[in-house]
């Protein structure tokens, strides 16, 4: 409802996920629900709970919940397992939610921000569980500012731990669309 997704069955995950972040879907003081399930959205090529299960890999979110704070519907739907990807712990736990948080952020300074988020399927580290969900090499985020001056950015990260500073994996979003051959923000 809150969030669009392009999903990839080879993948079991989705491409990206895009959404538009308000201080709304931050503030609102909801709790998480930890409600992980099957998208019923995705009716073949579906990552299940057994696959992760063991994994040593957490389930992490593209669209954080986090950002779906708005109301019982936007935070339950970002536990739908077509908006997850199999994260190391380290990275999930660690730089990848500081960026979170950061995006968090940059949203209450600006006010509306719109957030492309997906894994970059290069060097990938294998699959998982019996259906195979490919464990990505990389994630990214390209974001846009639209309050005021136009703003983007975007930032590609490796699925490992880092202790680098958060601005050492900032990149053009024209560079990024290179890399995946998505093109964010046309028009």
């Amino acid at each position: 409802t809150y969030y669009s997704l392009s999903y990839s069955e080879e993948n079991k995950q989705a491409n990206w996920v895009f959404y538009r972040l308000t201080p709304s879907f931050i503030n609102s003081g909801l709790e998480r629900t930890d409600d992980f399930r099957s998208d019923p959205a995705v009716s073949k090529g579906a990552a299940t709970l057994n696959d992760y299960k063991g994994s040593g890999y957490d389930r992490g979110h593209l669209c954080p919940a986090a950002d779906m704070k708005l109301n019982n519907v936007s935070i339950s739907e970002s536990f739908y397992l077509s908006n997850m990807s199999p994260q190391e712990a380290s990275f999930n736990r660690g730089i990848w939610s500081s960026l979170e948080s950061l995006v968090r952020t940059w949203c209450l300074t600006e006010d509306t921000i719109y957030v492309a988020t997906g894994p970059f399927f290069k060097d990938n580290r294998g699959h998982i569980g019996s259906n195979r969900v490919t464990v990505p090499g990389y994630y990214y985020k390209a974001i846009l500012d639209v309050t005021g001056e136009k703003k983007m950015i975007a930032l590609v990260l490796p699925n490992a731990k880092s202790s680098a500073p958060i601005e050492s994996f900032v990149i053009s979003v024209d560079s990024l669309e290179a890399l995946t051959g998505i093109d964010f923000f046309p028009g």
